[in-house]
């Protein structure tokens, strides 16, 4: 005896690894680059069919000293994104072309190159970011025919409930 279950299954996976680069010009009085970092990262993945994108945007902040080393500043940058995802999917028949995307960051957005060349600042941001795509499918389940007939709810209950319940929490004296 076969049974149909409706379930929500992983039918794909999504994997990008981006590295972007920038160059910023930032004015002349820049004499060093001294750090920078990414804040405020936020991102959504959706699909368009079977493809399966990322958009977001993060800050960059970039630490700088200025006038031949005299004082620092700190300057910010907004950067957005919307990028392709590489993907693949498992050949299963879903009951509609509903897709449900979790998204997994493996590497939050990093400044790994930071250079003040020609009065710009060259820097490259790495990230990749994994998801996992399911829809919903019918699952063939084989059943084994026991020969009997099935048990009700009822009668499947009974069979479950223990007798010695309440006499469990009680203490003995």
């Amino acid at each position: 005896m076969n049974t149909e279950v409706a379930v929500k299954t992983l039918i794909g996976k999504g994997h990008q690894f981006f590295a972007k680069e920038l160059s910023i010009d930032l004015g002349s009085n820049i004499s060093k680059a001294l750090g920078c970092w990414i804040i405020n990262h936020k991102y959504e993945t959706y699909n368009i069919g079977r493809e399966l994108h990322i958009r977001g945007s993060y800050d960059i902040e970039m630490w700088l000293a200025l006038d031949d080393d005299q004082k620092s500043e700190v300057k910010r940058e907004r950067v957005e994104f919307d990028e392709l995802v590489n993907s693949a999917y498992k050949n299963i028949i879903t009951l509609n072309d509903d897709l449900y995307l979790k998204t997994i960051v493996k590497h939050y957005p990093t400044c790994s190159k930071l250079e003040l060349k020609d009065g710009k600042l060259e820097i490259l941001i790495e990230s990749e970011y994994l998801i996992d795509i399911f829809a919903e499918a019918i699952l063939v389940v084989v059943c084994a025919d026991k020969g009997g007939a099935d048990l009700s709810l009822d009668e499947e209950m009974l069979l479950n409930i223990n007798p010695e319940y309440l006499k469990i929490g009680k203490k003995k004296n």
